[in-house]
């Protein structure tokens, strides 16, 4: 029997992946096209799928200029703040699977990379009392990093971490996270039930795939 995989670090996509966070998304989203005098689209949710915010702005409007954006995307982020993350919740199996991972000795370091802002990741963590277990929690957003597929930020994380790429597992819901971890060289676990759509998810072969949060334990050779 071959022996479990070993890392020096492993990395989680947020929304979708550690929380389901799909409809405080969709709803902010909702306000401010509300305020910016933008008809929602039907079937909004599923715009919903991990993209960065101006990709989604993007295809609800794809005639509008910079402008307009940038008032939508200060709209949309005091919506979302406003709310409160009310409707975010950690999937099944997170939090029994973060303190499994949190009590390991030797300990691997864990990370969020996401395509938030760090500030409001940690805000949603925090809100969920999960922030407590990463040691870096770091998004895209605001920053000059390109969001994923773009592999930058993972690759960052892992530098802050001390940690070489290969020595990571990247987790994550979409394919943009399977591409991302991919690209850093890092090896890569897909959970099949956040935005991502889970054929697609399959079809690009990622190193592991997740039905369940907690079988990343199984993978690990860690008992829950």
């Amino acid at each position: 029997m071959n022996a479990p995989p070993t890392f020096d670090a492993i990395l989680f996509d947020l929304d979708g992946t550690l929380a389901d966070s799909a409809r405080d998304i969709a709803l902010a989203i909702e306000r401010a096209l509300s305020i910016v005098r933008v008809s929602p689209p039907s079937g909004l949710l599923a715009l919903v799928d991990g993209s960065p915010l101006d990709e989604i702005f993007a295809a609800i409007a794809p005639g509008a200029d910079a402008a307009q954006y940038a008032e939508f995307a200060e709209a949309y982020r005091e919506e979302y703040e406003r709310h409160g993350h009310q409707g975010t919740t950690l999937f099944p199996g997170v939090r029994d699977t973060l303190e499994a991972l949190a009590a390991l000795r030797p300990r691997i370091p864990l990370a969020v990379a996401t395509t938030k802002r760090s500030a409001v990741a940690r805000q949603v963590l925090e809100v969920l009392e999960a922030a407590h277990y990463f040691d870096r929690i770091e998004g895209s957003g605001g920053t000059t990093l390109p969001p994923k597929p773009a592999p930058d930020l993972l690759i960052e994380v892992c530098r802050s971490l001390e940690v070489a790429p290969a020595r990571a597992l990247m987790v994550g819901d979409t394919l943009r996270d399977v591409h991302a971890g991919r690209r850093a060289g890092m090896r890569t676990a897909a959970v099949t039930f956040g935005m991502g759509n889970s054929d697609s998810l399959v079809a690009a072969r990622p190193d592991y795939v997740l039905e369940e949060f907690d079988e990343l334990l199984v993978i690990l050779g860690v008992d829950g």
